[in-house]
């Protein structure tokens, strides 16, 4: 969880607050579509039992009650729905998520999705676990559309040389202690490196990895780990030597004394193989200051976004810290 939650800072940051605001931001995104009933010069929004509710009612109950915090929160979903469609790729890498980390959940702590929903909710603001799983998919999808339609700004000659952007694959032959290994961890060890060196070679490294790889999350897609850079959290043997290869590189068999054995592959340096890769997002936006509220800000404008007042609109661009061109 520690892991997907890293991954998806700049969701969890903003989350808290959206389930109390959503009604609101609903209604200032429609209200020219709406009758255009008022009172007292007021629009209407609702009748019960004759008493009347205007705009302003709602606007003074959810400011006064939830706080400006839920309007950013609103307006930030508000330009992730204007600007992403949710494609059926989409649906299926949310669903994809959400079942692994369910099933990591289970696993390890014996809790399941209503956990998990609790966590979203209580922490977070969304109504299910699937949902905040959603915005932070979608997120990285606006960030990363930005980011490839600025890609010369970012992906410059220092940036490489400095970070050394890089896909890598692996196959891991595990053990429990590996500066103990046992005859059983000795002889997968052998018969992987006799493997390697007489059945397969870098064109094949994939179906290599399907065979003999003990990494249960990576074995199943050839060993793909993704995107890597000098920044990434990897133990400092592997890092180290996949940081070294050249594109279509293998290396050596590299131990690690918490793992076992590891063979890497780099399998691309090549900026179209990892642009959308979330750990090579949060990269370009960890080395840009406040890039991600310029993009917020670029797309609320592209969408036309409208305020409720000058107030509301202020307080916005205080959060994200940008000036209007106005």
């Amino acid at each position: 969880m520690k892991k997907f939650l890293k991954e998806n800072w700049f969701v969890a940051v903003i989350a808290l607050f959206f389930v109390s605001i959503s009604i609101y931001y609903a209604y200032d995104q429609n209200k020219d579509n709406l009758p255009a009933k008022t009172v007292n010069g007021k629009d209407v929004v609702a009748t019960v039992d004759d008493v009347v509710f205007t705009a302003d009612d709602l606007y003074d109950t959810m400011y006064k009650t939830y706080g400006k915090n839920q309007l950013f929160l609103a307006f930030y979903k508000g330009v992730i729905d204007s600007n992403v469609e949710v494609t059926s790729e989409m649906k299926d890498q949310i669903n994809s998520s959400v079942s692994q980390t369910v099933s990591y959940y289970q696993t390890y702590y014996g809790y399941g999705i209503e956990y998990l929903n609790q966590l979203a909710k209580q922490y977070y603001g969304y109504n299910t676990f699937t949902e905040y799983v959603e915005y932070s998919i979608k997120s990285e999808k606006l960030y990363s559309t930005y980011i490839e339609e600025h890609v010369s700004d970012f992906v410059t000659d220092e940036f490489v040389e400095k970070n050394k952007p890089r896909v890598v694959s692996y196959c891991l032959i595990k053990m429990e202690d590996p500066n103990n290994p046992t005859d059983n961890d000795l002889s997968r060890l052998q018969a992987a490196k006799d493997a390697w060196s007489s059945e397969f070679n870098v064109d094949t490294f994939a179906e290599f990895a399907k065979k003999y790889s003990e990494d249960d999350s990576t074995a199943s897609t050839g060993g793909v780990l993704g995107y890597v850079d000098v920044n990434s959290s990897l133990v400092d043997a592997f890092l180290q030597t996949a940081l070294q290869l050249e594109e279509n590189e293998v290396s050596d068999w590299i131990f690690d004394e918490n793992y076992g054995y590891f063979l890497i592959k780099c399998d691309s340096t090549k900026y179209d193989d990892y642009k959308t890769d979330a750990n090579f997002i949060s990269t370009i936006l960890s080395a840009n200051e406040n890039l991600s509220n310029e993009i917020i800000w670029k797309y609320a404008k592209d969408a036309n976004v409208t305020f409720a007042n000058d107030e509301i609109k202020d307080y916005i661009m205080e959060q994200l810290n940008v000036e209007s061109e106005d």
